[in-house]
């Protein structure tokens, strides 16, 4: 989070790199328009062609600017051919309030690039002035020294506080992607305990299969081979939930109503709610819109939720699970609500992490999948729980995207 936290902050600097780069053309095209007038009354706006012509060019800087560590060669003869102009116009316009045109290049550069481009922007900066100062004789030395003085101060101390934000945003790339190896370490290290749980259970009935005779005894075969296909199902059963978790399938939109979804979640798992003695209470919005949405993946997160919910009240005296939909402008909720045994605070936060679970046979796979498949979504999944007391879970899932 702090990452995502930092990047906003760089990409606010971005914006306002942009907002730089469009009043120094805007300042420019005013130059354009003083120097320059139309030749007659009905001849054509000879400043209007110009500046189309300026900004057509500059646009094509633009796109292409700050996408990498320096500029090209393209971008670089285009900035400071309109420095030229700039500080040309500038001297010949004579207009004081406009005058802050000339630093501009140097603090654009300071904003998107290393100090090394910033000193070569405000030198030819300091260059084309003195030039112009000579030919045009428009400014007294003391004037001129504070001038330059000032483009060289500001392009420099943005560039420094520019090459700090840089480092910064270097250093939490690094800390990302060491979180990164780190979770793939320990999803490996997830995968390769569970699968080797079975594995060792499925090694022990070979072995004694092999030790002992049992040919004359069917009933011992039969159920030791039952045991490893049992064994066999769990680990390919945990596979498929980590190859889902880990290249979630790409969510097959179309047009659904939630309480649709939830009426054929509810009818498949309805023998296992009977057989537990737990009520299921359907509280749906008659009113509820469709939206684009996977059928199957939303069934597969209700479903997920239920039985999470049925495990939780096993030994409750109380067993109740209430799914509840509303919808606004926006977006449309729908929640799962249980009166289990709760979960606690430190459960409550790391619920939705892989491999993580409560269940003596759980995976701790099936709520990390559900949260992939409601972020792909471009919705989000909350939880509350109290001990003893039930959980709630809240789906949202925006009606337009």
């Amino acid at each position: 989070m702090e990452f995502l936290k930092g990047l906003y902050s760089f990409n606010k600097i971005r914006q306002f790199s942009f907002l730089v780069e469009y009043l120094y053309l805007a300042f420019l095209c005013i130059l354009i328009i003083k120097k320059y007038q139309p030749i007659s009354e009905f001849a054509l706006y000879s400043p209007l062609i110009v500046n189309i012509s300026v900004t057509l060019v500059y646009s094509i800087v633009l796109y292409y600017s700050g996408s990498t560590a320096k500029p090209s060669v393209f971008e670089l003869v285009v900035r400071f051919f309109y420095l030229y102009i700039a500080a040309q116009l500038l001297m010949e316009t004579l207009n004081p309030t406009i005058q802050i045109i000339i630093v501009l290049p140097t603090v654009i550069m300071a904003l998107r690039y290393s100090v090394l481009y910033t000193i070569i922007t405000a030198f030819m900066t300091t260059f084309v002035i003195i030039v112009n100062s000579m030919v045009y004789r428009v400014f007294e030395m003391d004037y001129l020294i504070i001038l330059t003085s000032f483009i060289w101060i500001l392009g420099l101390l943005v560039n420094a506080s520019m090459e700090v934000e840089r480092q910064i945003q270097k250093d939490k790339q690094k800390m990302q992607e060491r979180e990164k190896l780190a979770a793939i370490g320990q999803l490996a290290a997830g995968i390769a305990h569970e699968v080797r749980n079975p594995l060792t259970t499925i090694k022990g009935f070979v072995q004694l299969l092999l030790k002992y005779d049992v040919d004359k005894d069917t009933l011992v075969m039969s159920s030791y081979l039952s045991l490893m296909d049992k064994e066999i199902d769990r680990m390919n059963e945990l596979l498929k939930d980590f190859l889902q978790f880990a290249k979630p399938i790409k969510p097959k939109l179309s047009v659904n109503n939630i309480n649709s979804i939830i009426k054929d979640s509810s009818a498949l798992i309805e023998a296992q709610c009977a057989r537990s003695e737990i009520s299921m209470n359907l509280l749906l919005d008659q009113e509820m819109p469709t939206i684009y949405c996977d059928y199957d993946q939303i069934k597969q997160v209700i479903i997920n939720i239920v039985l999470n919910a049925v495990d939780a009240m096993q030994y409750c005296e109380t067993k109740v699970i209430k799914i509840t939909t509303k919808f606004d402008a926006e977006n449309i909720y729908f929640q799962v609500e249980d009166t289990g045994i709760g979960m606690t605070e430190e459960q409550t936060r790391r619920i939705f992490d892989p491999f993580y679970t409560t269940k003596e046979h759980g995976t701790g796979l099936g709520l990390s999948v559900c949260y992939s498949i409601i972020e792909n979504h471009q919705g989000k999944i909350k939880v509350g729980s109290f001990i003893n007391k039930g959980t709630v879970f809240e789906i949202v899932l925006p009606r337009i995207r």
